[in-house]
């Protein structure tokens, strides 16, 4: 009976055991996007912003520590990054063209970054102008669930 009783036991210990079970995710209500198709919605709203020369509807998506790394230049600061826009468009300068393809985004919590080629063909003080290649941006989110530009690096 007692060599019964350890066989069982023995046999027992060996069977496989059930995984312990993981918590649910919490449900993700309907108005609730993932992070990288908001992102993707803000990088949209950006790329209107900027093809009409529209700093106003820009600043809100960019925060105030903002960098740009473009031409072998930086740019420090949401002002320093929008006034020039808010000029070019009191000169009269047009952006004809901004496309942003092959845009890929991936979170990573509360930070998300952006890569994409861009085409942006634009007459600045009546002369022609062309830029293109690879652009990567960068997201924090805020408190208030807010994603904004903190950096972007164009070349």
């Amino acid at each position: 009976m007692i060599n019964a009783l350890l066989v069982a036991t023995a046999l027992m210990a060996q069977a496989p055991q059930a995984p312990p079970t993981q918590p649910a995710p919490p449900p993700v209500s309907a108005d609730e996007a993932p992070a990288e198709v908001t992102v993707a919605a803000v990088i949209e709203e950006l790329r209107k912003g900027e093809l009409m020369l529209d700093a106003d509807a820009l600043a809100p998506s960019v925060a105030n520590s903002f960098t740009l790394l473009e031409g072998g230049s930086r740019v420090s600061g949401a002002f320093a990054f929008l006034e020039p826009i808010r000029r070019a468009r009191e000169r009269g300068d047009v952006v004809r063209e901004l496309r942003f393809d092959q845009l890929i985004v991936r979170a990573y919590g509360a930070s998300a970054v952006a890569t994409y080629r861009f085409r942006k063909r634009w007459k600045e003080a009546g002369a022609p102008r062309l830029a293109e290649g690879w652009c990567t941006d960068v997201f924090e989110r805020r408190d208030d669930g807010a994603w904004v530009l903190i950096h972007r690096h164009r070349s």
